[in-house]
């Protein structure tokens, strides 16, 4: 209570003219902090000079020096990938229906056998619609021949003009039902619709075909095309025509490949587009549809770039990047640089170039700089 009295009886003393004026006090403070200032500095560069000749002349404090191997920073290549799975699909890839249906009388290849365009590959029950074409042909025939005879009388001006369009009429009426009856019995057989493979045949001898339910899938192996789904923020950094690389983790083969189209439709769900890749394996590089694939997608290429690897940079506490430069000057010395790092890729770090960072040609600090801290004198050990 006393000491709250006395410091408000100097305030009001003050305030009355009875100390000196608050700028001489505050002058005095700033010229008194200039010069420990200067001190401070003229101490820490007589310091040095002492460090200085101890590092060099004292064999303790050199036997003592952090020992660290250094690292030439040299501009080169630097290219980004992103990885993401993907699945195949054939470009060829039929499930077979038979149109009119009807019973399995035989199977006439094996699931595995290869096939040709038009090849038969189930044998249906279609007697009674062969017969229905063998009706409509015998009245096709019919109904030309009434239809030649009136027109040979309609050109003698024998007859009316309405038996004569009647005549055409039925023979007309007739070409067309035989032609409709001949495609459904075409459309009931079960052929194989290009060359391929017989992935799978559905029913069994005897089972009743429907149109409602294939009967067999057919696939076309060879050429393919890969579907990825890729994160958003790539759309503006993959374009057709770019190209990739499809890693086949089961059959432990990699092949080339380029961007075919790109989707434009987000999807909200989880933010990817749809990107299709053009595919033309090798002879001994077999895909099947559905297969999972590895793709590596080339988003970025820098050339001239700074290039580290990530053991050599380091983060403070507050989550700046640095690295240590080794300067040569008369006795090895480590100094922080910070940096910021632009991309990584399989342990290497893409760094800004910048005036107050690294420009590339610096010599870094590789294997000890983390037992090193700035402007700390190193014995630099050199690599067998």
């Amino acid at each position: 209570m006393r000491n709250l009295i006395f410091s408000t009886a100097l305030l009001a003393l003050a305030a009355c003219g009875g100390a000196p004026p608050i700028d001489e006090a505050i002058a005095e403070h700033r010229a008194k902090r200039d010069s420990l200032k200067a001190a401070r500095q003229e101490l820490n560069t007589a310091i040095a000079e002492v460090e200085g000749w101890l590092a060099a002349n004292d064999p303790e404090l050199r036997r003592n020096l952090p020992v660290v191997t250094t690292y030439a920073l040299q501009p080169r290549e630097f290219a980004h990938w992103t990885e993401a799975h993907g699945s195949v699909k054939a470009d060829r890839n039929a499930m077979v229906y038979s149109a009119s249906g009807g019973e399995v009388r035989r199977i006439v290849v094996q699931q595995g056998q290869t096939v040709r365009a038009g090849q038969p590959i189930v044998d249906i029950d279609v007697d009674a619609l062969r017969e229905s074409v063998r009706q409509a042909e015998a009245q096709v025939e019919l109904a030309r021949s009434v239809f030649e005879k009136q027109q040979r009388l309609w050109d003698q001006q024998i007859g009316s003009e309405v038996q004569y369009l009647q005549a055409k009429a039925n023979k007309d009426a007739g070409e067309a039902q035989l032609a409709a009856l001949r495609e459904q019995l075409r459309s009931a057989q079960v052929l194989a619709p290009f060359d391929g493979v017989v992935d799978e045949i559905f029913p069994n001898v005897g089972d009743m075909a429907s149109p409602m339910q294939p009967v067999a899938r057919v696939v076309a192996l060879g050429k393919a095309s890969v579907e990825v789904d890729l994160a958003e923020d790539l759309l503006s950094k993959v374009k057709v025509g770019d190209p990739v690389e499809v890693i086949v983790p089961e059959l432990n083969g990699q092949f080339q490949a380029t961007i075919d189209q790109v989707g434009q439709y987000i999807n909200p769900n989880n933010r990817t587009f749809k990107a299709t890749l053009r595919l033309d394996p090798s002879e001994h590089l077999t895909l099947r549809p559905n297969q999972l694939v590895n793709v590596r997608i080339r988003d970025l290429e820098v050339q001239e770039a700074l290039v580290v690897p990530s053991r050599l940079v380091m983060e403070n506490s507050s989550g700046e990047s640095y690295v240590f430069v080794l300067e040569e000057q008369s006795q090895a010395r480590a100094r922080k640089v910070f940096v910021k790092v632009l991309s990584n890729q399989g342990g290497e770090l893409l760094l800004e170039r910048s005036e107050q960072g690294i420009k590339g040609g610096e010599t870094l600090i590789d294997e000890g700089a983390r037992m090193v801290v700035d402007q700390q004198e190193v014995k630099v050990l050199e690599k067998a």
